[in-house]
């Protein structure tokens, strides 16, 4: 009881001179501006450009996103859904169309998605499971479900990609042009390739997956706070110093092999005991003599093991 009422006090203690210390030092760091005259430096907060609103009905809202890069720029009318992730040096402009990407949808690095003719009403539509590859450029067109545009490529003015389609890197697809399902489009401008293979849906799947599992990688990484950074910082340096035969070991217990003497003990006795000890047995049966000679009691045993005790 006496220990909770002295808790009570010092936090309420705290809490009551935190304020008068943060008022102190800013009066210090004024008075010490003054006495500098036209040598004091002056803090200028730059604000991220994630999120850069333009009215109070058209702002990013990318709340529900996996990962926005903290290069990236998003600007005015911009949604984002679920899962979805703007990679390094993404341009969004909200401001010259509306822009809406589904869930799940990649768009990957130095992408630029904007309205190059600012009409009023010009939107781009980008649905659920989208790749857009890096440096490609998209005006106000329409990407469907599942629709695949290279590297270097451009969607231009009123184009869309339907569900499965996919826009090879470089191409260029031409303004009201419809790229149908299931077919690949190359060239400048875009024209028919072939159809697309069940294998290669397949192979856009995992890459999919792949791509929002790395921004899920990166996400953690960003945002990490000052002090994780420097802890993560102090013990890659420690580990960096440590003893070569150190690091041999660790990397062999991460592996799962045995790295003291009980647990080479165990797997011997249960080794002899399983085989050995039963072949024994076993030689006073008359049927011994067809026993299988080729058979290795060791190299069986593993089998029961994982893979990486095979290797070792």
């Amino acid at each position: 009881m006496l220990k909770g009422v002295l808790y009570y006090k010092l936090e309420n203690a705290t809490t009551s001179l935190a304020p008068r210390f943060r008022a102190l030092g800013q009066s210090l760091f004024y008075q010490g501006n003054a006495l500098q005259g036209e040598q004091a430096h002056s803090d200028k907060l730059v604000p991220s450009l994630r999120c850069v609103p333009i009215s109070d009905s058209k702002y990013p809202r990318t709340l529900l996103s996996d990962w926005v890069a903290p290069n990236a720029t998003v600007i005015g009318d911009v949604k984002v859904d679920a899962g979805s992730s703007l990679w390094h040096g993404v341009t969004v402009r909200g401001d010259t169309a509306a822009i809406t990407i589904g869930k799940n949808s990649v768009i990957q690095d130095r992408v630029r998605i904007a309205s190059n003719a600012q009409e009023q009403g010009d939107e781009v539509n980008i649905g659920d499971n989208v790749h857009v590859g890096p440096n490609a450029t998209l005006d106000a067109c329409t990407l469907e479900d599942y629709s695949f545009v290279g590297m270097g490529a451009s969607v231009q003015r009123g184009a869309t990609v339907e569900s499965f389609a996919v826009v090879s890197a470089g191409s260029v697809v031409p303004a009201g042009t419809t790229v149908p399902s299931g077919q690949i489009w190359a060239g400048s401008p875009a024209r028919y390739l072939r159809d697309l293979t069940q294998e290669e849906k397949h192979f856009m799947n995992e890459h999919m997956l792949e791509m929002q599992e790395l921004g899920q990688v990166y996400h953690e990484e960003t945002e990490k706070t000052f002090r994780e950074r420097i802890d993560w910082m102090d013990e890659h340096m420690r580990y960096q110093w440590q003893d070569p035969q150190d690091k041999v070991m660790d990397k062999l217990a991460e592996m799962g092999m045995p790295s003291t003497h009980e647990d080479m003990e165990i797997i011997e006795q249960r080794i002899y005991h399983d085989y050995v000890a039963s072949i024994d047995h076993d030689k006073t049966n008359p049927q011994f003599e067809n026993y299988d000679k080729s058979f290795t009691p060791y190299e069986q045993d593993l089998t029961h093991y994982p893979e990486v005790f095979k290797k070792y």
